[in-house]
């Protein structure tokens, strides 16, 4: 399914800059996907500023839960090597 960007010349640019400027480039790549996944519609670049703290922090925990997953697969794997 694609989704529609509508154009809002008057700001996108700035809010756009902003938003790199403010965030890590993959953890705003992942927000903006997840962000858009979870939209119905068409949206502006300024829907999504409003909302991309939430967005970002659900990426961000995501992250941080994979990579608990992996830190006890990798220990468990240390420990069967040990035995």
């Amino acid at each position: 399914m694609h989704k529609l960007f509508i154009p809002d010349s008057p700001r996108q640019e700035s809010v756009a800059n902003a938003l790199v400027e403010h965030y890590d480039g993959d953890t705003l790549i992942g927000a903006l996907e997840l962000y858009v996944k979870s939209k119905p519609g068409p949206f502006l670049m300024f829907d999504f500023a409003i909302e991309s703290r939430v967005y970002v922090e659900t990426i961000k925990k995501e992250q941080a839960s994979i990579n608990k997953f992996r830190d006890l697969v990798k220990q468990t794997q240390e420990r069967l090597a040990e035995e």
